[in-house]
């Protein structure tokens, strides 16, 4: 496993160096021994057709664009991944357990987190990690709604010594608790997350439109070529296979990436989406109303308050560590299996909470997810029709 994780890593700083490589190399061939030494230039034997320079100006601009392009996308990505990532920062125990010092005296993790870097919007920023105590779930019951275990507790990495957002996993390869982890990619350089999800998609995109333009120009000269002259040139036959090949394996990553923000889901979510089962703690509005409901049905829905005493392993009715913040009661509920609390009910909502609300927001890699400063009073991340049938069924819908 550890020998895994190094050449994971290894790969990772090694494959953006050579696809620049490959890059430089693609853009010779189509400089010049296609367009200048075969368009602008061409040989006199083989009746070869006179100069089109025309043609040549043309192709070489629509080259350098969508280059231009492609490399923007691919810096967006490498930078997101190295000054964002999206990583949750790990517990004062897990710095304890290797330095002797709490987290506040770790020089080194100061360097590589710079606060205000971690999140474009300050309403999900962690300043710190959640301690084990009231003060570390308090930006969990904060919340209208968060993702719990059956005690009605955050999920725990033992790892990292941290409470779990929302849609947080771990990543083994770097070995850090990641927001709406997707996958770990060599090829970009690092983990896809929250963060780096929709320049992913638009780096792909451009890799896409990138390697077709490619490939139906090469394909069309290497035709004329041989048919004028019988013979094949090597270094077009080189670059067409190559842009074939990444062509390919572009238009397969987009096509998997955009069925994804369709359904709302990441590469670690969808492994078991068809039968993953989502416990939520959802805060109840009206205890009254609630606890009237819950003496009628003969399998009362297990509650937690926040904050008080440690939760005990046996009661429906649970409380946590002491706080001085007032209580708050949440209703532990749970989906069908299959279920995704977070698809907004329709394809074009759930893209846009990755691509974002304009055209512009889906073409340039400038701005972050939406989903990325979601940060609302209500939860971490946007809920939808599943959370609010939820709510009906279980008298805690506050329109009612």
């Amino acid at each position: 496993m550890a020998s895994d994780k190094r050449v994971n890593i290894g790969a990772a700083r090694v494959i953006p160096v050579v696809l620049g490589g490959l890059l430089a190399y693609g853009s010779y061939v189509f400089t010049r021994p296609l367009c200048i030494d075969y368009f602008i230039s061409p040989p006199l034997h083989y009746g070869a057709p006179p100069p089109r320079r025309g043609l040549a100006t043309g192709l070489l601009i629509v080259f350098y664009f969508l280059l231009l392009v492609l490399a923007v996308s691919y810096f967006r990505v490498i930078t997101t991944i190295i000054w964002n990532p999206g990583f949750l920062q790990r517990g004062n125990q897990w710095h304890q357990s290797r330095t002797g010092k709490p987290e506040g005296n770790t020089k080194r993790r100061k360097r590589r987190h710079r606060p205000g870097t971690s999140y474009p919007d300050d309403a999900n920023v962690e300043h710190g990690p959640y301690p084990i105590d009231a003060y570390g779930l308090e930006a969990f019951y904060c919340k209208d709604i968060f993702v719990c275990e059956q005690d009605g507790r955050p999920p725990w990495c033992s790892t990292c010594c941290q409470w779990k957002t929302d849609r947080a996993h771990h990543c083994s390869e770097v070995d850090r608790c990641t927001r709406k982890l997707d996958h770990f990619c060599p090829w970009v350089g690092g983990v896809i997350s929250e963060s780096s999800f929709k320049f992913f998609i638009q780096f792909l995109f451009y890799t896409f439109l990138f390697t077709t333009f490619n490939v139906v120009v090469f394909s069309i000269v290497i035709a004329e070529y041989r048919r004028n002259s019988g013979y094949l040139e090597v270094q077009w036959l080189v670059a067409l296979a190559l842009c074939g090949l990444f062509c390919l394996f572009s238009f397969g990553m987009l096509v998997s990436s955009l069925h994804l923000a369709f359904i709302n889901s990441s590469t670690i979510e969808s492994l078991t989406r068809h039968t993953k089962v989502w416990t939520l703690a959802v805060l109840i509005p009206r205890p009254k109303d609630f606890y009237e409901l819950q003496s009628r049905r003969k399998s009362p829905i297990p509650v937690v308050i926040y904050p008080s005493s440690p939760i005990p392993s046996s009661s429906s009715s649970t409380r946590t560590a002491t706080s001085n913040a007032p209580p708050r009661e949440f209703a532990i509920l749970s989906t069908k299996p299959g279920e995704n609390p977070f698809d907004l009910g329709s394809p074009l909502a759930n893209l846009k909470e990755v691509m974002g609300h304009s055209l512009i927001d889906w073409l340039l890699p400038l701005r972050y997810s939406p989903c990325s400063g979601y940060g609302s009073q209500e939860s971490a991340y946007a809920f939808g029709p599943v959370v609010q049938r939820l709510k009906k069924e279980n008298g805690l819908d506050c329109s009612e």
